[in-house]
Parts: C-alpha cells; sequence; structure tokens
C-alpha cells in the first residue's frame, strides 16, 4: 500500500471519531435541557395543584354539604354525618384530604371526631391521609346544642385545611 493511502484512512478516522464527539456532547447537552424542562413542569404542575385546592377550600366552606345556611360556616353535626360517607365524594372533591380542626384548644393532642365523642373532639378526619402539602382557612364552626332546655347555636373557630399531592417526588 501506498503511504498516502494510510494517511487518508487516518484523517478519515480521525474525523468518524470526532464527529462521534460531537454528536455524544450534543446528546448529553440534550439530556440535560430535558431534565431541566422536566423538574419546571414538576414544579409548576405542583403549583397548579396549590391553586387548584386553595379554590376548592373555599368552595368547600361554602358548600351544602357542610355550611350552616351562612357564609363561612361549617355545621359540625353534618361533618359527623359525613363521617363514614365521605368516600363518596371522592369525585365531588378532587383533593388529596380534608381535614377540620378546632383551633381554640389545639394543645398538640388531637382527638378524632366520632360519633362516640363528638362534640368533645378537636378534629374532623373526613377522607384521606395526611400526605403532601396542605392549605387552610379559617372558618365558623358552629353545631346545635341544648342548654337550660333552651336551643342553642355554639360557634368556635376552626381552620379547613385541603391537601394537595405534590407532584415533585
Amino acid at each position: 500500500m501506498k503511504r498516502g493511502n494510510k494517511k487518508g484512512q487516518f484523517k478519515i478516522q480521525q474525523m468518524a471519531f470526532m464527529l462521534t464527539a460531537v454528536v455524544l456532547f450534543f446528546i448529553l447537552v440534550a439530556l440535560f435541557w430535558v431534565a431541566f424542562q422536566y423538574r419546571g413542569i414538576k414544579q409548576e404542575a405542583t403549583q397548579l395543584e396549590r391553586e387548584k385546592t386553595i379554590q376548592m377550600s373555599e368552595f368547600l366552606s361554602s358548600s351544602s354539604e357542610f355550611s350552616c345556611y351562612e357564609a363561612n360556616c361549617i355545621d359540625t353535626d353534618k361533618l359527623i354525618v359525613l363521617e363514614n360517607r365521605s368516600l363518596m365524594y371522592k369525585e365531588l372533591w378532587p383533593v388529596s384530604y380534608i381535614k377540620i380542626r378546632k383551633i381554640y384548644d389545639w394543645e398538640g393532642n388531637d382527638v378524632v371526631c366520632n360519633k362516640a365523642n363528638y362534640p368533645d373532639c378537636n378534629v374532623f378526619e373526613l377522607y384521606g391521609k395526611e400526605e403532601g402539602g396542605g392549605i387552610g382557612s379559617f372558618v365558623a364552626l358552629c353545631r346545635h346544642d341544648r342548654i337550660n332546655d333552651f336551643p342553642v347555636r355554639i360557634c368556635e373557630l376552626g381552620k379547613i385545611i385541603i391537601g394537595y399531592e405534590s407532584k415533585l417526588k
């Protein structure tokens, strides 16, 4: 073989290796860009979930299932009735969990409300487990009671906590 043929083949091999290296470099850059964009999309999805949850908390506190026919008031008697039926409303309430807590007597000891201990409790867990983030807003928690054989309505300060699923996992 001639010396010129070997030199030409060597240059072709060099060019092939350089093209391969350039292509691999651009593939790596593209992978980093896709990963960065994917992270941004996940953050935006979580932010949209938070905003949806805020709107849902406003809707739920005034919905007929909770409200006591006045603005920003939740009827706790209705919450006790909904205690075991809340899974039927999962399509109506597209959130991760719904929890309502009385504010004034929270000392770190949560007493979950049920028919046996109502009204001597401070947390209403309607459905779902507390996972991910949660958004809360303050509401009046009202119930009907009898004092000295007179019907009265007792209202307390509470907080409705609506959970959303974080997409950043």
